[in-house]
């Protein structure tokens, strides 16, 4: 990672505590995982919704992304059915479920560098952990937003890889300021 984005292994039980005060959330991913759309329709719209607005959402439910808020319960789902799988990523805030997936839901579509639009499979881990590193710190604060910490699974451990902004303290006011832009840059797009 960049040196804007601290990274760490931890154990999954690390992220216990978040899921206990409510302010633990995943982001399942259905097209890899045919498991996640049924415990969605269990979860209800309260701690469940689909990235999709619209059409898309009914269109594309089987393989839609899903924001779940994990409460124990789910982070024990987790870590028992799909944990090996590229099943999503962790995303700790105190954001409000909706707050967040109307965050989340700025990434979906990017436009690459020569104008088209491209579905950007953010909550892909394999995606995230490519992603971050290639981040400005202007970048990082658009797309961390309300999240203090992303996290995925990390298959060496069986733990998690913890992503955090640096600056992300107290202690320190302000972030440092952007890098030139990185070519080709993406710009997200509001859907």
């Amino acid at each position: 990672m960049t040196d804007l984005v601290a990274t760490r292994a931890d154990a999954v039980a690390s992220l216990w505590p978040d899921a206990e005060r409510g302010a633990l959330y995943a982001v399942l991913d259905a097209c890899d995982e045919p498991r996640v759309p049924p415990l969605v329709r269990e979860l209800g719209p309260a701690l469940a919704v689909s990235l999709y607005r619209g059409a898309a959402e009914a269109d594309l439910a089987a393989i839609a992304p899903y924001l779940v808020q994990v409460t124990p319960r789910v982070l024990r789902w987790i870590g028992e059915t799909i944990w090996t799988d590229p099943w999503g990523i962790f995303a700790v805030s105190d954001a409000p479920l909706e707050e967040l997936r109307t965050h989340f839901r700025k990434f979906l579509l990017v436009e690459a560098p020569d104008g088209d639009e491209w579905y950007f499979r953010f909550y892909d881990p394999r995606v995230l952990a490519k992603f971050l590193p290639t981040c400005d710190a202007t970048q990082l604060v658009a797309f961390f937003g309300p999240v203090t910490r992303f996290a995925w699974t990390d298959l060496d451990t069986y733990g998690v890889t913890i992503a955090a902004q640096q600056w992300f303290d107290a202690a320190a006011p302000e972030p440092p300021p952007a890098a030139p832009p990185l070519k080709p840059k993406i710009v997200f797009r509001r859907t």
